[in-house]
């Protein structure tokens, strides 16, 4: 089956609101950071990644993952001197790719780069074996984007269902929003859970059918609660 390509990630399209407009105001601007490097943290399914991504497309630069700088090798972070730059997992990178991690630090912030480094978990808790990259992530400032309010979670719910397919009525939205945990990753699951519920039953995500899937959901965690 074939699947649309993801748009670009644009600096404009970031969500904005309370829990990450300090985040964004240091981030947008990084000729006025403290260090050439910045970590920005936030819990699951926040958007770090889109963030990565947009942040570097705003001022040309690269937008990386683990993986894909664990495969840069020499020649290809040595093209990354001096250049705007973002690593996605980055804690990741330190745990497993550390000479990497260390090297793209040294050539972005000697070059007059900017690096952004994304992860769930501030940079003074990834776990590395190098005492020179430990040294360097202990002392980095550190952006933190803070889970959602009511209107982010009625905001980012619109948004899920645009990417599957789906559009919520405002009767379903006020339904939900104030029943759904304040967290990206209830979202998420959510409209996973509703988008298959859609197809199972072939029908528009109405108000009862959303309803059945929220009290699914709360009951499978009474019984996990139960369980544990």
């Amino acid at each position: 089956m074939f699947g649309f390509p993801a748009p670009v990630a644009q600096w404009d399209d970031l969500l904005r609101g309370v829990h990450n407009a300090a985040a964004l105001r240091i981030v947008g601007h990084p000729e006025g950071w403290a260090t050439p490097v910045l970590c920005v943290t936030g819990p699951a399914k926040c958007g770090l990644s889109f963030l990565a991504e947009a942040w570097a497309n705003r001022f040309g630069g690269v937008s990386l993952t683990a993986a894909e700088l664990a495969k840069a090798g020499r020649r290809g972070l040595d093209a990354l001197a001096g250049r705007h730059v973002a690593v996605d997992d980055a804690d990741i990178a330190a745990g497993k790719h550390d000479e990497a991690l260390l090297s793209l630090i040294n050539l972005v912030a000697g070059g007059g780069g900017r690096l952004l480094l994304t992860a769930h978990r501030p940079a003074s808790q990834w776990r590395t074996g190098s005492a020179d990259l430990k040294s360097r992530l202990n002392a980095l400032p550190v952006g933190e984007i803070g889970q959602p309010d009511d209107a982010v979670v009625r905001a980012r719910l619109e948004i899920a269902a645009a990417r599957h397919f789906l559009r919520l009525g405002p009767e379903t939205l006020n339904y939900l929003v104030p029943r759904l945990e304040l967290a990206y990753d209830a979202v998420e699951n959510f409209m996973d859970r509703l988008s298959e519920a859609v197809s199972d039953n072939d029908r528009a995500p109405s108000l009862p059918l959303a309803r059945r899937v929220l009290e699914q959901m709360g009951e499978a965690a009474d019984e996990d609660e139960a369980e544990g």
